[in-house]
């Protein structure tokens, strides 16, 4: 009887092992994550305690709390391996966010750079090192006609996920916005796209097979001229090329009709996942196109003026809600085989 329940118990514990071995890279927009101080460089006034938004530090506190607890429900048996983010301010608040609990258990490392944008926002990357090793990492920037406009760098990195013995290369992205307009604004996500394809091609120059993976607020949807002629992201899964990239984006809009953005009735996927024809074909690491979603839970989301669901934000124009985020986060589960 003994041996019975010992083998029962460590089947049990086997699969949760088994359970615990999935890599997961999630992507978020954390929407404005600004601190309480002011950088005399950018234009974060707005976000001060005296500032418009009334920014305190209980509210910053607030935000920090709302963040870690999205992050801590994309899967409860694990923390994502991988997280790219934007719309943060500086190394200090990643700081912040990662050294208190839950997060503090996970041993994240961050890879953040200082961009020109002018507010002062950034893209930055957290990993695991003990389930991802970094090679090598980068940053590129996007040059513009207008030589005086700036926006949020392009982050690169390169690691081995360890318990897969394979390799992959993430790119995190935020384009430029749509103020002012989709098409007025179009020209620099263009640029953007033509920019991010240039990296792709340098790593699939030096070898076809990577495994790359292109995550990030791109600030157009999946059928919009910077993804699929900027960046020649493909949008069939048949036929794979090497050398080509794959919008899975565009099967999760408008074949599953999933979003991560809603702007009054329209609710689209600017938060995208797009991936090099290795990672799709099941060889070692590998993504499936039904095990990318966003993350959806109840407590993200608040009904509009029409009782349609939106996700919860941190402000409604200049009304405090307290919420999250004005975008949903998506989650890539990777098998192997």
């Amino acid at each position: 009887m003994k041996i019975i329940i010992f083998i029962s118990i460590l089947f049990f514990y086997c699969i949760k092992l088994e359970a615990q071995t999935d890599f997961i890279v999630m992507f978020y927009n954390v929407e404005n994550l600004f601190d309480t101080f002011d950088n005399p460089n950018t234009n974060d006034d707005e976000f001060l305690p005296n500032g418009q938004k009334n920014w305190t530090f209980q509210r910053y506190n607030n935000k920090l709390k709302h963040i870690r607890q999205v992050i801590s429900a994309v899967d409860y048996e694990q923390f994502p391996d991988l997280i790219g983010l934007c719309e943060v301010e500086n190394a200090d608040v990643l700081l912040d966010l990662i050294n208190k609990a839950p997060l503090k258990t996970t041993g994240y490392k961050i890879f953040h750079h200082e961009s020109r944008d002018f507010r002062g926002i950034d893209n930055a990357i957290l990993y695991n090192p003990s389930t991802f090793k970094l090679l090598n990492s980068n940053v590129f920037r996007i040059y513009f006609k207008d030589t005086s406009y700036f926006s949020r760098d392009i982050l690169y990195v390169k690691g081995e996920v360890r318990h897969k013995k394979d390799t992959l290369h993430v790119f995190v992205n935020h384009w430029p916005s749509r103020y002012g307009g989709q098409l007025q604004s179009e020209d620099s996500r263009l640029q953007a796209a033509k920019t991010l394809r240039h990296c792709v091609d340098s790593v699939l120059k030096l070898d076809s097979l990577s495994k790359i993976l292109c995550i990030g607020d791109f600030n157009d949807t999946p059928s919009d001229r910077s993804i699929t002629e900027g960046l020649k992201a493909k949008t069939s899964f048949t036929n794979i090329d090497f050398k080509s990239l794959y919008n899975i984006s565009y099967y999760l809009q408008f074949e599953k009709k999933l979003w991560t953005y809603a702007f009054h009735e329209d609710y689209s996927i600017l938060d995208q996942v797009i991936v090099s024809g290795a990672l799709i074909t099941k060889n070692k690491l590998f993504i499936s196109p039904d095990n990318v979603e966003p993350l959806k839970k109840d407590f993200m989301l608040k009904p509009d003026e029409n009782f349609n669901l939106r996700p919860w934000r941190t402000y409604y124009g200049y009304k405090y809600e307290g919420g999250f985020s004005d975008h949903l986060p998506v989650v890539i589960r990777f098998s192997y085989k």
